[in-house]
């Protein structure tokens, strides 16, 4: 435990040689669970010149098509690390007579390794200008300043989205993080508070800036919902790090006003390198229907019924009814969803086995819940693209048939593991209402010998 408090605390300090060797120690640790496990459960190789890419996405490439359940894995495994980077970085600079606030340029995009090189490269030096905590710092300045880094925040989250229309590691990750950390710091600097009630104020601050992103029309609430468990994965472990720096009475200075300059930097820098990828997803369903009769069922179908499930009932996008214009190579089909139709060339007709097409328009994929008619978020129309889908139909025995559906679909969100679960999960759904409503028509058709949908 000793050991593992060495790693994870803010006090004293770290030098050069120690530093470096417990980066370099902690990475091939890192690397060795990831590429163990990766290939326990894919039976495959993930490549360590991959995963020394400084984006996410080129750090993933080759290792698409994980599980959920794995990608949920390497999420949870992936945020010690993260800690354990910042806090030995923010130790570093106060051995090499800098602010410790500079431990938080690890989490930038591009901007760690330039971090860790120049901190490895420094010498260890006193700090010529020792800090104390300011007497004059009341709870009610505290207050108003954990209220203006709130509004900060929303400000930053504003630049990145309708400025750059990034939404990458440095929005979900970097931003949260330093909102905590600066909050964190403030509502502590005038007497300590515990971590539990650090907490609950990074709880409540989280959620103040969320209303103003509504407020402001720049998010509507099911996306926010989305996003509010991996910003507080990342701002309450930044009110913690903040918290540390006020028992020290570290005061803010130069060093953290670069920070906030460099994000943006950092973030623009990870937007230019990442390349989207694609990624699979494969639903499976069996019918106890001839192929033939499935075929038909497939390539057009009627009216849907209501959703079941909460997911599908908070404005996500699902399908209502299909119908094909033309057939073989080269005829449309037209997937209409609740938001707009899916145009859907075919690129492959293999009847009664396969059907294959592009997706070569498509429409928002959700109707956002929020205050105004409309928020105007980029990423409802960049951020999740379906690309492609493909039907697999296989003759079982005894007549019944194995209906696979596949959809490949691109997200452009970082941090690539966390939005690949809900993306996973809503694709998911939507093929098992799909493949349920094939299945009943098929199976009604196949005794009676008439399609309900033509009633």
């Amino acid at each position: 435990m000793r050991v593992l408090r060495e790693y994870f605390t803010l006090q004293g300090t770290v030098g050069r040689s120690q530093y470096l060797a417990v980066g370099v120690g902690l990475a091939l640790l890192k690397y060795t669970v990831d590429a163990a496990s990766y290939l326990l459960v894919m039976r495959g190789f993930w490549s360590p010149w991959n995963y020394v890419d400084p984006t996410f996405s080129g750090r993933m490439g080759g290792v698409d098509r994980l599980p959920p359940a794995y990608l949920a894995f390497l999420i949870v495994w992936a945020l010690p690390f993260l800690w354990v980077g910042v806090a030995m970085s923010a130790r570093r600079a106060r051995d090499a007579g800098l602010s410790q606030w500079l431990g938080l340029c690890f989490l930038l995009p591009f901007i760690t390794y330039f971090t860790v090189i120049f901190l490895a490269m420094r010498r260890s030096r006193p700090n010529p200008n020792p800090t104390r905590r300011p007497d004059e710092f009341t709870f009610r300045t505290a207050l108003f300043g954990v209220l203006f880094t709130v509004l900060f925040g929303v400000g930053m989250i504003a630049v990145l989205t309708e400025g750059m229309h990034y939404y990458g590691t440095a929005l979900f990750l970097g931003v949260p993080f330093l909102m905590g950390a600066v909050a964190g710091y403030l509502y502590n600097l005038p007497k300590e508070r515990t971590v539990a009630a650090t907490l609950g104020m990074m709880v409540i601050a989280l959620l103040i800036g969320f209303l103003a992103l509504m407020a402001f029309a720049l998010e509507g609430a099911v996306c926010l919902v989305m996003a509010y468990p991996i910003m507080l994965a990342a701002a309450a472990p930044g009110s913690i790090f903040g918290r540390s720096l006020a028992r020290m009475s570290v005061a803010p200075d130069r060093s953290l006003g670069l920070v906030i300059l460099t994000l943006p930097l950092g973030a623009l820098g990870q937007q230019y390198q990442a390349q989207p990828m694609e990624r699979e997803v494969m639903t499976s369903i069996v019918i106890d229907a001839p192929r033939e009769t499935v075929w038909e069922n497939v390539i057009a179908f009627s009216e849907l019924p209501p959703p079941k499930g909460w997911l599908l009932q908070t404005g996500i996008a699902y399908p209502l009814r299909a119908r094909i214009e033309g057939s073989g190579v080269g005829a449309v089909r037209h997937c209409e969803f609740t938001t707009g139709s899916f145009v859907e060339p075919i690129t492959c007709w293999d009847a009664p086995a396969r059907l294959s097409f592009d997706v070569t328009e498509q429409p928002d994929p959700m109707e956002e819940w929020s205050f105004y008619a409309h928020v105007n978020a980029p990423h409802l129309e960049d951020s999740f693209r379906s690309v492609r889908g493909e039907f697999r139909l296989t003759a079982l025995p005894d007549g019944r048939t194995r209906l696979e559906g596949s959809t490949w679909y691109v997200v452009d969100m970082g941090p690539l593991h966390y939005w690949k679960l809900w993306g996973d999960g809503i694709v998911t759904r939507i093929h098992r209402r799909v493949l349920q409503h094939i299945k009943a028509l098929s199976e009604t058709r196949g005794k009676s010998g008439v399609d309900p949908g033509e009633h």
